[in-house]
């Protein structure tokens, strides 16, 4: 059975390319997927640097920042953990730090995992 997080990001291409991509398309799939894999890490690292004492509008913007490339990927659940923390931060107040931390990291990691085996796949595609 193919993991969630995989599901989803293939999904979530299958909407931006069509059923028979060009080589074009191909390429600029191939490029989204490894650019979201090369900045994701630094960008959870950043937004959780100095968390939970960082200023709250610096870590709502960070968090708006990263939900928005993980949900044009199709990484549903880093998505949803950091439109939570978005809200918290706006509302003034992060429920469990700690864990919300541990969850964005351990989401981040697997949405990496994801996009990481979907691009492999693309590159696969682009060999003659």
């Amino acid at each position: 059975m193919e993991d969630e997080r995989l599901a989803a990001v293939r999904a979530r291409i299958a909407v931006i390319i069509e059923p028979d991509p060009t080589p074009d398309e191909l390429a600029l799939v191939l490029r989204m997927l490894r650019g979201f894999v090369a900045r994701t890490p630094g960008a959870v690292d950043q937004m959780l640097d100095g968390f939970p004492g960082k200023d709250l509008g610096v870590l709502r913007d960070q968090a708006h920042a990263l939900k928005g490339s993980a949900a044009n990927i199709g990484a549903t659940g880093l998505a949803g953990l950091c439109s939570a923390l978005e809200d918290q931060a706006r509302a003034g107040a992060i429920a469990d730090p700690a864990g919300t931390a541990g969850r964005i990291r351990a989401e981040a990691a697997g949405a990496v995992e994801a996009v990481s085996t979907l691009a492999e796949e693309f590159a696969g595609q682009r060999l003659p």
